[in-house]
């Protein structure tokens, strides 16, 4: 990734559904707003842009969690002339701005919930561990790993890990994903290692892909989304489930 745009930025993204196409001049505007909001982030239009449910990342699918793009895309299809372009500016653009915000006030198990990482949420409920992420009182950095990165594990690990005679080491390995204090992608990215809520330490590495972008690994868990800010923390995605020795 790009150092001079603050290094793994959190991408913004513009959000569509499926049958919900976004015109070229509401995209121009909006990025100027959320610029003009987020100074600081770099903004992609088309992450999500005409990918499935299924396939949107993270960000993507907390975004689209907080409104209701079904009512709104109707809405839209149902303007002509400058009354669509007016519902742009008036409703849609407003709608994307307030998504954003909505996110930020989510914790970190609503976050979990409202993106259905079911996996994630699952294991949190078996080892107890949705009130620690609900909690408000300490920030918590999660390094989470979306559904396909529990998919790379084993088979049968996860139904084994979710029985109730492994909550301690189900609840080991989830706290192996979590270090207890806020730490944005920019500040992961100078370290080595960092210590975890169970008192293990994961490594950090950073090295340059074929485009001379910067890529984060945690121990082998590549990142793939940073700093989706909330209420009680800060979640940076992960493609492989962090297991420790």
């Amino acid at each position: 990734m790009n150092r001079g745009k603050s290094l793994f930025c959190a991408l913004l993204v513009v959000v569509c559904t499926l049958v919900f196409t976004v015109p070229a001049s509401a995209h121009s505007v909006f990025k100027k707003q959320l610029a003009a909001k987020y100074p600081d982030r770099s903004i992609s239009c088309n992450t999500c842009h005409g990918k499935s449910k299924k396939d949107r990342n993270v960000y993507g699918r907390l975004l689209m969690s907080q409104f209701d793009s079904k009512t709104l895309t109707a809405d839209f299809k149902s303007k002509k002339g400058a009354d669509k372009k007016a519902f742009e500016n008036e409703v849609m653009i407003p709608e994307f701005l307030s998504a954003f915000d909505k996110v930020q006030a989510l914790t970190l198990a609503e976050a979990i919930e409202a993106a259905e990482l079911k996996t994630l949420l699952a294991a949190a409920k078996a080892a107890d561990l949705v009130a620690p992420l609900s909690q408000t009182e300490q920030d918590v950095t999660l390094f989470v790993p979306t559904e396909a990165a529990f998919a790379k594990l084993p088979e049968g690990t996860v139904k084994d890990l979710l029985k109730p005679e492994n909550k301690e080491k189900l609840a080991g390995v989830l706290m192996y994903h979590a270090v207890p204090k806020k730490v944005g992608a920019a500040d992961v990215v100078k370290l080595k290692s960092a210590e975890t809520a169970g008192g293990k330490s994961v490594k950090i590495s950073v090295s340059k892909n074929s485009k001379d972008e910067d890529e984060v690994k945690i121990n082998d868990a590549m990142v793939t989304e940073t700093d989706i800010m909330l209420k009680n923390g800060v979640i940076h995605v992960i493609d492989s489930v962090l297991l420790p020795n």
